[in-house]
């Protein structure tokens, strides 16, 4: 299969080089401004839309924000594409009744700025179908792991990502971020072994802890047997950081407060309430809590 996802990435690749040949370098820069709007369009549209649909709607955001940003992308990019067949129509027109042929020069140019915009249009759009899939039935694009066109697009994620969110001194964690939405499917391979952990599961059932969180008192926390035993579960914590949810300077005490700093969110609250009342805190039904709407919301509060 990723053979077959390779093929196809080099098929369409340069069927966008022979077709910015074709048009040539006006044509094809003012291609290259659409992908540049529409990526704009679709990066705050997913970002702000996307959030809001999904809190309004009472969907999760791992489904809502590549629909938006999508659909943006496509608006967006129809168009571009129904201005610029006017402007090629007028051009073919041109060219015929003066006999002209268009410089080799632009021929190039134009096939370099469309391959470049075409390029980042296929890494967008395999991305935001790897995030709608992992966000539907919980599997990648199949194949997706040992292609190169899928590893590269992967990369220039991960990349954006990182470059684009700010720092403040956290630049283990963001790269870390950064990494997980570059790589949604392993985003929640590892979100599942972090919810099936024995500490994280004494966590969301221990009724004191509840209590104590609710509280807002960090040193009740603090003393609490199922919290002592989520920090001194390292494989769980180091998941957690590989997740970006913590920076990895984190004290016992900092962790207590970051708790307490949780129990008194009342958005966090009126969800795990509704998963409790669910029962989709079990380990059986980790699967469909990592794409519960409660789940994103407490997700949502947490990395804020």
């Amino acid at each position: 299969m990723h053979i077959a996802i390779d093929i196809l990435a080099a098929i369409i690749l340069l069927f966008f080089f022979l077709a910015g040949c074709y048009k040539g370098f006006l044509l094809s820069l003012l291609g290259g401004v659409r992908v540049i709007l529409a990526y704009g369009g679709a990066y705050f549209s997913g970002r702000y839309i996307g959030f809001w649909l999904g809190e309004i709607a009472h969907r999760p955001r791992i489904v809502t924000i590549p629909v938006c940003a999508g659909m943006t992308f496509a608006l967006i990019t129809f168009a571009f594409h129904l201005l610029m067949c006017e402007i090629r129509t007028r051009h073919v027109a041109k060219e015929k009744k003066e006999e002209f042929r268009r410089p080799v020069i632009s021929c190039l140019s134009g096939g370099i700025i469309k391959l470049a915009g075409g390029t980042l249009s296929l890494i967008l759009l395999f991305w935001l179908g790897d995030l709608f899939l992992v966000g539907a039935v919980g599997i990648s694009i199949p194949g997706s792991d040992q292609a190169y066109f899928s590893r590269f697009a992967r990369r220039t994620v991960y990349e954006a990502a990182y470059q684009l969110t700010p720092k403040q001194g956290r630049e283990l964690q963001v790269a870390s971020m950064a990494h997980m939405i570059s790589n949604p499917a392993e985003g929640m391979k590892r979100l599942e072994r972090v919810m099936a952990a024995e500490s994280v599961q004494r966590l969301l059932t221990d009724p004191q802890l509840a209590k104590d969180i609710l509280s807002g008192a960090p040193d009740r926390i603090l003393k609490n047997a199922s919290f002592q035993g989520l920090v001194n579960d390292r494989a769980t914590l180091d998941e957690l950081r590989e997740l970006g949810m913590l920076s990895g300077n984190e004290t016992r005490t900092g962790l207590s407060e970051k708790l307490a700093a949780v129990g008194q969110n009342k958005k966090i609250q009126t969800s795990i309430e509704s998963l409790r009342a669910r029962n989709m805190l079990s380990t059986d039904k980790i699967p469909l809590l990592l794409r519960d709407p409660d789940f994103d919301i407490i997700l949502g509060e947490l990395v804020k």
